[in-house]
């Protein structure tokens, strides 16, 4: 069956094949994704196509955790990434120093800031990375942006906002976006930070202030994986206090699905 794909396909299949960087490789990607037909005569190419986006992303996501820089210089240093986007003067700077207690140089001149900012702020013991994306939206900046758990948009007006959101679809920045506005308060905001980071906080009865940082859905099992294979490896049943369960304490198996705050103690034979 033929796909009839539209001619910005094939340009895009093009700029892919001649793509030199990760970046331009998973940009040329996700256009091919995007514009694809979806129908049953795609589906295996479509499937194809994602697949070797993924595999960009892991290696893009390497990049970033690696000692020797990443992209842009920026080291992962925390459970979530966080872009934090806006217009020139929309207060950038200011919004991470507020969540972060740090004390960038905040300037009334636009463009002020020409390489990306970066601090970690706090949540219940999990650390949320921020990263001010530089106002020149440039690609190195913006693939950022595009490896980050969600973008915040910082602005002092809804048409800034609106504009904003053109610049990331232009760009291809397909994250959740929170709008930041200064009426709301530093906790409003980070809780909603981490609500669409797609992470949740899982504690141990041993160490109640480093919670396990595990993926919203995430079960008893990878928990105990994240901690020692020998968990799951020798595992007998866990006890969990939280939302996830019906008592506090209750007695259940790998299997089971944790929430955001709960405390897990694991039983081994």
């Amino acid at each position: 069956m033929p796909i009839n794909a539209p001619p910005e396909f094939y340009k895009a299949q093009e700029r892919y094949l001649k793509a030199r960087s990760i970046e331009e490789k998973i940009d040329a990607l996700e256009e091919m994704i995007a514009v694809l037909p979806k129908h049953k005569g795609t589906e295996n190419l479509l499937a194809q196509l994602k697949a070797k986006l993924s595999k960009l992303k892991e290696q893009q996501e390497k990049q970033l955790r690696s000692k020797k820089g990443g992209v842009r210089g920026i080291r992962k240093e925390g459970d979530v990434l966080v872009a934090v986007v806006g217009l020139p003067n929309s207060g950038k700077t200011r919004f991470i120093n507020m969540l972060c207690g740090t004390s960038f140089k905040e300037s009334e001149i636009p463009y002020s800031t020409t390489e990306p900012l970066t601090a970690v702020c706090d949540y219940g013991g999990a650390k949320i990375q921020l990263v001010e994306i530089p106002a020149f939206f440039r690609r190195q900046d913006v693939a950022i942006a595009k490896i980050s758990d969600c973008v915040v948009v910082v602005a002092r007006s809804d048409e800034e906002v609106r504009e904003v959101l053109r610049i990331l679809e232009e760009n291809r920045v397909r994250k959740p976006v929170i709008s930041f506005t200064w009426n709301m308060g530093k906790e409003e905001i980070v809780e909603k930070i981490w609500e669409l980071s797609g992470f949740i906080r899982v504690y141990t009865k041993k160490d109640m202030e480093r919670p396990i940082i595990v993926r919203r859905g995430s079960t008893v099992r990878d928990v105990a994986e994240k901690i020692h294979e020998d968990f799951v490896k020798y595992f007998k049943f866990a006890r969990v206090w939280g939302k996830s369960v019906k008592f506090q304490g209750e007695k259940v198996g790998l299997e089971h699905v944790l929430e955001d705050g709960d405390v897990v103690e694991i039983r081994t034979r």
